[in-house]
């Protein structure tokens, strides 16, 4: 069992003197047999993404510390760092060819090749979503937004990260298929951004409230430990 810890995390728009968040900090357990979820929410423009973003290394912060069982993403490797600390956007960009040829590019690259941990087939995951085989041949461009969100977070728990850095996974969803989401990411850690009251209430170890002016807010379970 490991640990992914954030410390003071703070970053203020240098462009605009803004400041988005201020002074983060939590801890959540790896452990697979307790997974932690710990749900961020706040207004538009709140930051909610951007602290995703930095949590993954995709975007610099001000100030404060990442670590993952105790390393920097500096020492463990920013390439391995963000497989392990695995950002999946509420929209991705666009991604030419098919879901099976982009799973076949990923598992060119070591670092999306975990080891010791057993494997999850992202294409029988799908199919437990109600996703359809064929559709994993289907160009990306030719699958609706919900089809991409199901395809792509399949996708991200087959590289059995660490953490998963989930940006309203859900959002274009049925309420069926979502409960069938929710039942499989139960079993993993996440940091998840969701706009659903009725979401936290079902999922949430934790709450992590961004306000203007760049405060902090934690209300739920006390399953995730949380700095004050």
């Amino acid at each position: 069992m490991g640990g992914f810890t954030v410390e003071n995390l703070t970053l203020r728009l240098p462009e605009t003197g803004v400041t988005l968040f201020q002074n983060v900090s939590f801890s959540l357990d790896i452990d697979r047999r307790n997974p932690q979820r710990l749900m961020v929410r706040g207004p538009s423009g709140a930051g909610k993404t951007t602290l995703l973003k930095c949590l993954a290394h995709l975007m610099p912060h001000e100030s404060g510390s990442t670590t993952l069982d105790g390393k920097t993403a500096k020492q463990l490797g920013m390439t391995n760092w963000r497989a392990r600390v695995l950002y999946v956007p509420q929209r991705p960009p666009a991604i030419p060819g098919t879901p099976r040829d982009f799973i076949a590019k990923l598992d060119h690259f070591s670092a999306q090749r975990r080891k010791g941990l057993p494997a999850t087939d992202p294409i029988e995951l799908g199919k437990s979503w109600n996703l359809p085989v064929e559709l994993w041949d289907k160009n990306f461009s030719q699958l609706s937004g919900g089809e991409i969100q199901r395809v792509t977070l399949a996708i991200a728990i087959s590289r059995e990260p660490d953490v998963l850095l989930l940006d309203e996974p859900t959002s274009a969803l049925d309420p069926e298929t979502c409960a069938r989401v929710e039942a499989t990411l139960a079993q993993h850690t996440c940091i998840w951004i969701t706009h659903s009251q009725d979401q936290e209430d079902r999922m949430a170890s934790a709450i992590l409230t961004l306000t203007p002016g760049g405060s902090v807010e934690w209300t739920g379970s006390t399953d995730v430990s949380v700095a004050r």
